[in-house]
């Protein structure tokens, strides 16, 4: 089961229908919980899952419309996600991001997403069509924070009605998620959000969602560029490179003068498979280099690449 878990976070497709042992902490209270998913009594295209909260020794259930999508072990202690509506090749995903609140001794939805993957397309996983450069990206993200408290218990028959947070709000809810992200990462392998252990003991690099990684575009600054720029180093070191380039794209295009962030790109851009973009990157690179009086600092490697124009 905790390895179907983790295959479930690392490719986002795997159907989560059941938790017979004590598998996952979905409150981040150090105890495990345990959940199930059946069918609902009241319609049969629907779900019911159960959560059983080991420290509080109570149940909570909410009825979703998960097609072949499940529930996901949340990115951030406390949290969890549903994939709903979800099929293999599907390109449209939706999830609902619930955090557990001790005073409530529930779980509140706090962010709806919606983004489409071009990539799952059957033309290209299964017909061998040549996927476009741009259909590497997830895009079209419709991300909403939201309004306190839609509890997970409440989601019955017609469910809670949702309040969207304001974009002032919603920006202060992703900068402090993204600060306790960057303080985390920072703590490196000592950290919970960089690794994982699966079943054999080895070391495995968690998957960060990807509409946080939209999210983190969006509050892109001055004061955590350097950070962000980092943790897209971090992605690309673990072989993220589709979502390394995402972020560092928009530093890139939000902070050209950044060189490390030009070459980081172009390396991304490179594994990839993307070269023409790739030598563009790298040869502005070099060009940035020699107006900086810097040239001597570039590797043999970067300048050879950015000799293909």
């Amino acid at each position: 089961m905790r390895t179907l878990l983790f295959v479930c976070i690392l490719l986002w497709n795997s159907i989560s229908y059941a938790s017979i042992e004590c598998d996952v902490d979905l409150n981040g209270d150090g105890q495990c919980d345990s959940y199930s998913v059946v069918g609902s009594e009241l319609d049969s295209e629907l779900s019911e899952i159960t959560i059983k909260v080991g420290g509080a020794g109570q149940e909570r259930k909410g009825v979703f419309s998960l097609g072949n999508g499940g529930l996901l072990p949340g990115y951030i202690p406390g949290d969890f996600s549903l994939l709903l509506d979800f099929y293999t090749r599907n390109t449209d995903l939706t999830k609902y991001d619930f955090r557990w609140v001790p005073a409530l001794k529930d779980w509140v939805l706090y962010k709806t997403s919606t983004w489409v993957e071009p990539s799952r397309d059957e033309r290209y996983s299964l017909d061998n069509e040549v996927l476009p450069d741009e259909a590497r990206f997830p895009q079209q993200f419709h991300v909403r924070r939201i309004k306190c408290c839609a509890l997970f218990s409440e989601f019955l028959g017609n469910g809670p009605a949702l309040q969207e947070l304001s974009s002032e709000d919603a920006a202060r809810e992703v900068s402090k998620d993204l600060q306790f992200v960057l303080e985390n990462y920072r703590l490196g392998e000592g950290g919970s959000l960089l690794y994982t252990v699966d079943d054999k003991g080895e070391k495995r690099p968690k998957v960060t969602p990807r509409d946080f990684l939209y999210e983190m575009t969006l509050v892109l600054g001055e004061d955590n560029v350097s950070s962000m720029s980092d943790y897209a180093d971090f992605l690309y070191q673990n072989e993220n490179f589709v979502m390394s380039a995402f972020l560092l794209r928009e530093i890139h295009r939000k902070y050209p003068e950044r060189v490390e962030a030009t070459v980081s790109l172009a390396d991304a851009y490179s594994r990839m498979g993307m070269q023409e973009e790739a030598c563009s990157l790298y040869k502005e690179y070099l060009d940035k280099m020699r107006a900086l009086g810097r040239e001597d600092k570039v590797s043999e490697s970067s300048k050879s690449k950015a000799r293909c124009m």
